[in-house]
């Protein structure tokens, strides 16, 4: 398993650095120019805000696959809450690609559909990433995972 660390029963997904590392990257690089050439400037307090949320942001999200309680947990973004996925109740995966002018793709993401306690269709992010062959090597994974689960 290249993107899952397996901790007993349970497993974890790395954290997904390559839509983080750029844009920390970045802010990182433009928050030091701003208190390099722009010492008497508001700029450069707002960049190490976005720096902070994003740091802040990339370590409270997870994904694990608990295959003891057959569910997903999931936690994406700043505030995001978790969201539990009976395993049960996993209707399948979606590819969703974002391109920019029908031409570059920007972002792709793996959304997993599910139906809650009263029948009503949900949908959460698992996974974001800027190509599509990292997607689907996680979603192969996430099908390998529950698949030794129900002993196929």
């Amino acid at each position: 398993m290249k993107n899952f660390e397996r901790i007993g029963n349970e497993y974890k997904m790395k954290p997904q650095l390559g839509t983080y590392v750029p844009l920390i990257g970045i802010f990182s690089i433009i928050t030091i120019v701003g208190f390099v050439k722009l010492p008497e400037s508001s700029f450069k307090w707002w960049m190490l805000g976005i720096l902070v949320i994003l740091i802040i942001s990339l370590l409270r999200s997870y994904f694990i696959i608990d295959m003891d309680r057959r569910e997903m947990r999931v936690r994406k973004g700043l505030v995001g809450r978790e969201v539990t996925v009976p395993i049960d109740r996993l209707e399948g995966f979606t590819i969703h690609k974002l391109k920019q002018y029908g031409l570059i793709t920007i972002s792709v993401s793996l959304i997993a559909r599910y139906r809650n306690e009263n029948g009503k269709e949900k949908r959460v992010q698992l996974a974001q990433s800027y190509f599509t062959k990292p997607i689907q090597r996680i979603c192969n994974e996430i099908d390998e995972i529950i698949g030794a689960g129900d002993g196929r």
